[in-house]
């Protein structure tokens, strides 16, 4: 006898899911159960420091963002991927300017290969709404 379903589940069952976006095989963001999933953005790879790149994204977060109803300061978790491991120091010097420092989220750090060998930095965020 199989049991049923459980309240958690039946609760969530009917929540909308909106998704901002991208193209037709990825969104730049989906929101559903007020929380905002992000894709992993990329800067402009012609932009050539790591610190102008990271930026780049942080900006580009701040509007993803603002499309789906929040900001940085609901920001839950960040996944901050680096090309090199000695770019971390550069990344964080403009992530620790941006981020609210009364409110910071759980940050994982990897190295990764990324898009394109001009790619330096990608940042995926997790958000409340």
């Amino acid at each position: 006898m199989s049991k049923p379903p459980s309240a958690t589940a039946n609760a969530h069952a009917g929540l909308p899911v909106r998704r901002e976006a991208l193209d037709s095989s990825s969104s730049l963001a989906v929101v559903h159960d007020s929380t905002a999933y992000l894709a992993a953005l990329l800067p402009d790879p012609a932009l050539p420091t790591v610190a102008e790149q990271t930026q780049d994204v942080l900006d580009q977060i701040d509007k993803v963002l603002a499309q789906c109803g929040t900001s940085k300061r609901k920001i839950l978790m960040a996944h901050i991927y680096c090309a090199d491991s000695r770019h971390f120091d550069e990344v964080n010097t403009r992530w620790d300017a941006w981020v609210p420092w009364h409110d910071p989220p759980v940050c994982n750090y990897v190295v990764a290969k990324l898009l394109s060998p001009r790619h330096k930095v990608s940042i995926q965020v997790v958000c409340g709404v």
